[in-house]
């Protein structure tokens, strides 16, 4: 893919929806609603806790931030309860089955990418995920003027002249940022935005620009009602090329991908700007990304401390016992709205329950982030 050109071929954005692993896994049980984480780099880990997933490393020649250890034992888990049962259909079985440390199968990920993302014309030059109509928000929220003027200050760029990879904060609080990428199809996009409404909780959105540009609605109520939006490209290009057998991004490519999808989302909501925060699509930086990134004005990665694998099929019990377990004070999760990853949805609140009953508050990324 040539992206100065903007074409761009069926085999990169079916590629778009993988994502690296997080954390490890315990047993709190669900409430499921109705269905309807080489030389060593010197950017700082802004963090309390790793991933206790290794990321695979990138076939590359930078080298890979590693992660930091925890010191701190892990906090209890809640008390179980029973799950209820929904109407969904069952994930594949070797989705399922999957191991929790190994990387994303390309190949499985493009084939159902290929059958469940209708396509529309992309004034870009290239096709963009349908919107899917039956989730549309109300008409009035399209029309509400939607930048945000009380968010947090960011926090000083770091020294070294790279992005710095978050994840999680160091003010001591117990704190846990539900971060939820959109770059597929439309999913459950609507639904999780009712949810987060009705528990009062601010989630943050990785947002591709060719969602925005197939979901105008749901980008602006996601900004008016007080989530916060993380550029996440355009089109989900691994900026290494690790994921997806590319080459990696230019300084110049990287660049508009960026900057195309900020000016939209500018454009859809009345002026609201993602920078300084970014979300590595598949979770793939070196050195030289880190530092592209950086004289972007995207000082800040936000990674995860928990990939929920609702993207592999994962169940709403399987996630929440997985992202319950050995957490730490400061805790990003990492979710999906595609329909691909109903789990996601469906596990929305046994963890918010679980969180809750262990004293944990709910922030975006950046409030994660003030001290």
């Amino acid at each position: 893919m040539r992206l100065g050109s903007r074409s761009i071929t069926l085999s990169t954005l079916l590629c778009g929806v993988l994502l690296l692993a997080g954390c490890a896994a315990g047993s709190p049980a669900v409430v499921v609603p109705p269905s309807d984480n080489a030389p060593s780099l010197e950017a700082p880990v802004m963090t309390d806790a790793a991933p206790e997933v290794a990321q695979a490393p990138a076939p590359t020649s930078e080298p890979v931030v590693p992660a930091a250890v925890a010191t701190e034992p892990p906090l209890p888990a809640a008390t179980a309860v029973p799950v209820i049962a929904v109407e969904t259909p069952p994930p594949a079985p070797q989705a399922m089955e999957q191991a929790a440390s190994a990387q994303p199968a390309i190949t499985s990920e493009t084939a159902a990418f290929a059958q469940t993302v209708p396509t529309v014309p992309d004034a870009r030059g290239a096709a963009a995920p349908a919107a899917d109509t039956t989730n549309a928000p109300a008409a009035d929220v399209a029309l509400a003027p939607a930048a945000q003027t009380d968010r947090p200050p960011a926090p000083p760029p770091p020294p070294d002249g790279m992005s710095a990879l978050i994840e999680g904060g160091t003010s001591g609080r117990r704190e846990v940022a539900l971060t939820i990428d959109a770059g597929a199809d439309t999913g459950k996009a609507s639904e999780i935005l009712d949810l987060l409404r009705d528990e009062g909780i601010h989630a943050t959105f990785g947002m591709t620009g060719l969602w925005a540009q197939a979901n105008p609605d749901l980008v602006r109520r996601m900004v008016a009602e007080g989530h916060q939006l993380i550029n996440h490209t355009w089109d989900h290009p691994s900026l290494t090329g690790a994921n997806t057998d590319m080459p990696p991004l230019t300084p110049e490519e990287l660049a508009q991908e960026l900057d195309d999808t900020e000016a939209l989302v500018s454009d859809l909501t009345g002026g609201y700007e993602m920078r300084p925060y970014f979300r590595p699509p598949y979770g793939d930086y070196d050195a030289t990304s880190l530092g592209y990134l950086y004289d972007d004005g995207y000082y800040f990665s936000i990674m995860w401390t928990c990939d929920t694998h609702g993207w592999a099929g994962w169940d709403a019990q399987k996630i929440v016992d997985y992202c319950t377990t050995n957490i730490k004070d400061n805790e990003i999760i990492l979710m999906h709205t595609g329909a691909a990853a109903v789990g996601d949805f469906e596990a929305l609140p046994g963890l918010i329950q679980f969180f809750r009953d262990n004293g944990y508050a709910f922030v975006t990324a950046e409030q994660m982030l003030q001290p």
